[in-house]
């Protein structure tokens, strides 16, 4: 924390701290947002791998514990994402890959739990690893993009997708006295924690936008997400479900990974 000094001298004659105002002052500089607005994440996911010239790593790709259903449902990203580029499965999941194996014939996958270390075969391998709706079930979040890291062949990219901390409908809930979220979310990340993290990690941030969310109900599809889109057009801010942060490795972070 930066402390400031206070015009005003106490009875002593001394100078006063004034720590909380210096805080408020780091924290609402440049706190103006602009991004995009992604309205469906797992298109433009899909351009994003598709466009990638190399081999692309999906980490939780069996979406655990809801496979089965997703599967089914043809809801599972992953079986977009094989249909329009060389995309390795990663997850710590065993069953879920060994369903997903079933379904998806031909397909690579991994068990890895890259926190924990990354295999050889897999190092420096992949021009693009997409890390969607992960980070925020991770305990270790950090060792785990050092792992991202390590599995990036060099100028590979990270993707990382997460929910929204400064989604409107967060706050909208929260004054019905609601807060609808994951059974498994250990974190919220707004835009500027989710930069924070990414660089501590030896990442640095390309570009940055929200999203929507796959699935909504009446009220949100039809109701709540044309006026979000409406308020994106005048303020451009980060009004989506979800955010979509794309990242590039600085030249140490697989050493750390290492």
């Amino acid at each position: 924390m930066t402390w400031r000094r206070s015009s005003r001298s106490g009875s002593d004659g001394g100078v006063s701290l004034t720590a909380a105002q210096s805080c408020s002052e780091q924290m609402h500089r440049g706190e103006r947002l602009r991004m995009a607005l992604v309205r469906d994440r797992a298109a433009w996911l899909e351009g994003l791998c598709a466009a990638c010239s190399g081999e692309v790593a999906h980490l939780g790709c069996a979406d655990s514990p809801y496979t089965a259903e997703l599967l089914a449902a043809g809801g599972l990203l992953h079986q977009r994402l094989v249909q329009v580029a060389a995309v390795t499965g990663i997850d710590v999941d065993a069953d879920g890959l060994a369903l997903l194996e079933r379904a998806l014939p031909g397909e690579r996958f991994v068990l890895a739990d890259i926190t924990a270390g990354v295999p050889a075969g897999e190092r420096g391998r992949y021009g693009l690893v997409i890390a969607g709706e992960v980070i925020e079930h991770v305990p270790d979040v950090e060792s785990f993009l050092h792992g991202c890291a390590a599995l990036l062949a060099p100028g590979g990219r990270l993707c990382v997708t997460v929910p929204n901390a400064c989604c409107p409908k967060i706050g909208l809930r929260a004054l019905a006295g609601r807060e609808s979220v994951h059974p498994d979310h250990r974190v919220y990340y707004g835009p500027r924690t989710l930069t924070r993290t990414l660089a501590g990690a030896g990442f640095e941030l390309e570009s940055l936008a929200s999203c929507f969310a796959p699935v909504a109900g009446s009220v949100g599809r039809l109701l709540v997400n044309p006026l979000l889109s409406l308020d994106h057009r005048m303020f451009r801010g980060p009004v989506g479900d979800g955010l979509i942060a794309v990242a590039s490795a600085r030249s140490n972070a697989s050493t750390i990974a290492s």
